[in-house]
C-alpha cells in the first residue's frame, strides 16, 4: 500500500515511468474519482509528479485520477492485494 509518495515509487518499482506536471495537485479540495466506482472523493494533494498511465505495465491498471486534469492518483495490481492512492 502506497500514500502520496508511495504510488509513485509503487508504480516505479512495477516499471512505470512518471513524469512532471506543469503545475502539480497542490491544497485542498481535490476532485479523484475511483475507476472501480465512478465515486469521487474529495482529497487534499501536494505532488507536482504523476505515474505515466500508458506506462503500466499489462498486469497493474489505474485505480483513481483526478477529475480536474486525469492524472494518475493511484494504481492496483490485477492479481496481488497492492495498490496505492
Amino acid at each position: 500500500f502506497g500514500i502520496c509518495l508511495g504510488n509513485q515509487l509503487l508504480a516505479l518499482a512495477a516499471g512505470a515511468k512518471t513524469y512532471k506536471m506543469k503545475f502539480g495537485n497542490r491544497g485542498m479540495n481535490q476532485p479523484c474519482v475511483d475507476l472501480r466506482t465512478t465515486r469521487c472523493y474529495i482529497t487534499p494533494q501536494n505532488h507536482g509528479y504523476a505515474v505515466d498511465n500508458h506506462s503500466l505495465p499489462s498486469e497493474w491498471a489505474p485505480l483513481m485520477v483526478n477529475a480536474n486534469d486525469g492524472s494518475n492518483e493511484g494504481i492496483i495490481h490485477q492479481m496481488r492485494p497492492w495498490f496505492s492512492v
